[in-house]
């Protein structure tokens, strides 16, 4: 059985009608743990952060987590809890140089963390869509991830993105989506980071190109 690393999962901010403020997981993101451990002969460990800034760090340190997966939702400025949050999650990831999976709003982060301006995309392209990819083969290998080639396609459900104009240095391109050009997954090139901006949960069994970048997640090389 490979040797596992618990990894810290972040969520959504819900204000519920009772005054209260709660975070959220969607429960697609349980299912698909379990069946990539199924998949990949391990049991996952990953626990839920909450969204209290600075604390959650030191929540993180004492629970032992060793990664991060930064979930989707929440437009960044739309809840600065969770906003800060993450920014303090990634901040230690860091500096311990750990490990990194960014999903659509997480995807934005890392940028956003690597100084990159996020930019409007089409609705009607991108928001409850599907579309395809172009995989960039040289950056995918340079990543220890296996060599994708050609087209794919994936889901996507965000309004704002990255153009591989305005990417940074240290981050390189990993998938682009054919009709704007529009980054739609990229890797850091000193980090253990990785972003995508579509959703791996909401798929109906785990896709092929989504589960090297999950396991390598969870398991120690």
């Amino acid at each position: 059985m490979p040797q596992t690393r618990r990894i810290g999962v972040t969520m959504r901010v819900v204000r519920s009608g009772y005054g209260e403020t709660r975070d959220a997981l969607a429960r697609d993101w349980p299912l698909l743990f379990e069946r990539l451990g199924r998949l990949g002969g391990y049991a996952p460990d990953w626990l839920m952060l909450p969204n209290t800034g600075e604390e959650c760090v030191e929540l993180a340190r004492r629970q032992g987590v060793r990664g991060l997966l930064l979930t989707g939702g929440d437009d960044i400025g739309a809840t600065p809890d969770r906003d800060e949050t993450e920014t303090a999650l990634l901040r230690w990831a860091g500096q311990e140089g750990l490990p990194v999976l960014g999903v659509c709003r997480g995807a934005q982060m890392l940028a956003r963390q690597a100084g990159v301006r996020l930019a409007p995309l089409l609705p009607e392209r991108h928001v409850a869509a599907r579309h395809a990819v172009v995989w960039q083969t040289a950056n995918a290998a340079a990543a220890g991830l296996p060599p994708f080639a050609g087209r794919g396609e994936v889901n996507s459900y965000h309004a704002w993105g990255l153009e591989a104009a305005g990417l940074s240095a240290c981050l390189s391109p990993l998938a682009i989506c054919p009709e704007d050009g529009s980054v739609e997954a990229f890797v850091h090139t000193a980090l253990p980071w990785r972003g995508i901006l579509w959703h791996p949960e909401r798929e109906p069994q785990p896709a092929a190109c989504d589960l090297p970048l999950l396991q390598s997640l969870f398991t120690l090389n």
